[in-house]
């Protein structure tokens, strides 16, 4: 082999073999780092061709406003309208479909940001000459110094395409129900009076259910009316009395209004006196129930009822809006994705198999005589020139070592504040319910479900604008979603430390090829999902998965519309009742203690398994380099000082390399990677 220079490779016979000659440029992005962008790219592109495509056949749809009063919802389209429970049911699936494609588009959007703040070795050296280190293997904000304008250009743009994506995508689906507003009548038991009668041969006509006080009380005490429309109270009638004197009817439109105020909910009218106390006769409902037999609401006592069902009306739509700022942030992180895929930066250090290939290649000069630093030494020593060689210490250090005191305190207070607003909002939430607040109750308000005894007052909506007041709510209900994506770079960037960390140490006692981006030569082995094994990089996905959807079903848009009757002449039905047509009631968001909890104890497994890693030893004593370029660069010196081009294609093991020509003082001269046979370092002897 000849050299010219310092690390200049004239000729390397190893990669004179044909197996490792020049290839195309298709080939170069089809294998190693760059098909993982470009396949993190195609992934990108093909959820913005299902976003597209679903939203330009959504347009076609039925428009919110169609058979509707108002005629501020023509931005929404109904994908589904029928029972409650198949609605609720397929906005369960759609919002999996979207929190799986939420969290492709956030694992490529890391994949490419890594990629843009990977240096090559050219910007590591001219880092390392003005004696600055730069991160390997990890996504690096502060690596945005030392790399070319026009990657941090792309970073910036790759994530900033992110915030729309976190803020919207949850609510581009978001489910509406329809409460019924209905007359009250009271007649009396023995239908003797033209009115009562009338209204006895309509119930008969229409199938009217015949049902108990209790059942009655049951049945209408709900905030939302869905499958019930008006109702006939049959009260107690003295024998020879006219039930004209009894007959009477209250068509009040019952509508849940949200806001400051005196406000009645649609079974203010089960209790007495209680028009403008809503939760107060939430309260008391289950005193109602008992005390049915002696139910009063109009006075007289009921003795059963006549309800009028209903077909219910529930809908899962579609936001038009919404959905093209999501297709405009999803198309820009594709096309960005795509451009760095097929223009690539040259030659990046992106894991840590990169870094000891280049540097084994051509030693780093800023770097001699300092084979056990660490990253701690680098970052407490100062000058570089100050650090001396060390004395080794046989001690396992543990996984935690790996991340910065900064990291560990950014992480933690992110988490910790997170956490904190969890349990307030949900104390809060909890202490603002009515009635009971145990586990059975909490319970059976559902997961995810909507509930008037949950909703977020004092939204000050805009009352006749369907539009801005559901997208007031959409901003809520997704502060969390962009919340949780930040804290997972974080998450994910703790795990990619601490792992780089274990594969450094086993070098230390077992010999093993470098596992690097591109495309692997001779022993070399491909590397992993950047710097993740798949058992660790799989179980992150799917907890990312988990929680956006967890976290959709903890606070989420909550849309009312009131199904009224028409009251024209010329719109009836077969059976001579008016058609029924739906307006805007209001938007806001809902909360469910128990999905919120659910969030609670998912981030308890996450921060375990963060500490229960944290806290493992790693396998040998060697030096802790993090993703300290510097570090990294120290331990791949050869004791002559001479490249060694060809050991980086083989097996490798960390250890002493040489002892000096006199060795009474006990100084030996090196510890770093060789292909040769290497040594124990021992206690109390100093290395350089």
């Amino acid at each position: 082999m000849r050299t010219s220079g310092y690390g200049e490779i004239e000729a390397q016979p190893f990669l004179q073999d044909p197996k490792f000659k020049k290839r195309s440029k298709w080939s170069e992005i089809s294998s190693g780092w760059r098909l993982s962008l470009v396949y993190g790219a195609g992934a990108s592109t093909v959820v913005l061709l299902i976003n597209l495509g679903v939203t330009i056949w959504s347009s076609t749809l039925t428009k919110g406003e169609e058979n509707s009063r108002d005629r501020q919802s023509s931005n929404r389209r109904v994908l589904f309208q029928g029972s409650c429970e198949e609605s609720r049911k397929l906005n369960v699936i759609l919002h999996i479909f979207i929190n799986v494609f939420s969290s492709i588009l956030l694992a490529a959007s890391s994949y490419g940001m890594q990629c843009l703040t990977a240096p090559n070795r050219a910007e590591v050296d001219k880092s390392h000459a003005a004696q600055r280190w730069m991160d390997i293997g990890i996504l690096s904000v502060r690596n945005l110094r030392g790399v070319s304008w026009k990657r941090s250009i792309l970073w910036f743009l790759l994530t900033m395409s992110s915030i729309p994506l976190h803020l919207l995508y949850n609510s581009v689906v978001f489910s509406s129900l329809s409460t019924m507003n209905y007359t009250v009548y009271r007649i009396g038991e023995q239908f003797n009076d033209p009115q009562s009668a009338e209204m006895i041969k309509r119930a008969r006509n229409q199938k009217w259910d015949n049902i108990t006080t209790e059942e009655c009380i049951t049945e209408y005490g709900v905030a939302f009316l869905t499958s019930r429309s008006d109702v006939i109270l049959v009260v107690d009638q003295k024998p020879k009395t006219n039930g004209s004197n009894i007959f009477d009817e209250w068509a009040k439109y019952h509508d849940l209004t949200v806001g400051e105020g005196c406000y009645s909910t649609a079974y203010s009218w089960i209790c007495p006196g209680m028009e403008c106390d809503p939760q107060g006769c939430l309260s008391e409902l289950s005193k109602y129930k008992k005390e049915a037999n002696d139910w009063r609401p109009y006075q007289d006592r009921v003795k059963y009822c006549l309800s009028k069902p209903r077909e219910e009306i529930c809908r899962v739509n579609f936001n038009i809006p919404v959905a093209i700022g999501v297709i405009i942030a999803n198309a820009a992180k594709a096309i960005i994705l795509l451009y760095v895929a097929f223009k690539p930066p040259e030659e990046p250090l992106l894991v840590l198999g990169d870094a000891i290939h280049s540097f084994l290649r051509k030693p780093d000069p800023f770097s001699k005589h300092m084979c056990l630093a660490s990253i701690h030494d680098v970052k407490t020593q100062g000058a570089w020139a100050s650090i001396k060689p060390s004395r080794w210490v046989s001690k396992k250090r543990r996984w935690a070592a790996a991340i910065s005191r900064t990291r560990w305190y950014v992480s933690g207070s992110l988490y910790g504040l997170a956490l904190g607003v969890a349990i307030f909002f949900l104390v809060w939430g909890i202490t603002a319910l009515s009635g009971s607040h145990s586990a059975k109750t909490l319970w059976n308000m559902g997961f995810g479900a909507i509930t008037d005894k949950a909703l977020i007052s004092g939204l000050s909506p805009s009352g006749d604008n369907s539009d801005n007041e559901i997208l007031t709510s959409v901003l809520l209900a997704n502060i969390p979603q962009i919340t949780f994506s930040v804290l997972y770079f974080q998450y994910n960037g703790l795990f990619t430390c601490m792992l780089s960390a274990k594969e450094w140490s086993d070098f230390g006692w077992k010999r093993k090829a470098l596992r690097v981006s591109s495309e692997p030569v001779g022993e070399q082995r491909s590397r992993y999902f950047l710097q993740l094994p798949y058992r660790w990089s799989v179980p992150l996905v799917l907890l990312s998965i988990l929680m956006h959807w967890v976290l959709s079903q903890s606070i989420f848009v909550v849309a009312v519309e009131t199904d009224r009757p028409s009251m024209n002449i010329y719109e009836t039905t077969a059976d001579g009742d008016y058609t029924r047509k739906l307006s805007w009631n209001f938007a806001t968001c809902g909360y469910s203690p128990v999905a919120i909890i659910c969030v609670m104890l998912v981030s308890l497994v996450m921060v375990s398994a963060v500490v229960i890693t944290a806290t493992r030893r790693l396998p040998t004593a060697i030096p802790v380099v993090g993703s300290c370029s510097l570090a990294i660069a120290a331990s791949c010196h050869h004791p002559d000082g001479v490249p060694q081009p060809e050991a980086l294609y083989h097996a490798l093991k960390w250890g002493v390399m040489g002892k000096s020509e006199t060795d009474v003082d006990g100084v030996y001269l090196h510890c770093g990677f060789s292909t040769e046979e290497v040594g124990e370092p021992q206690d109390g002897l100093e290395y350089q």
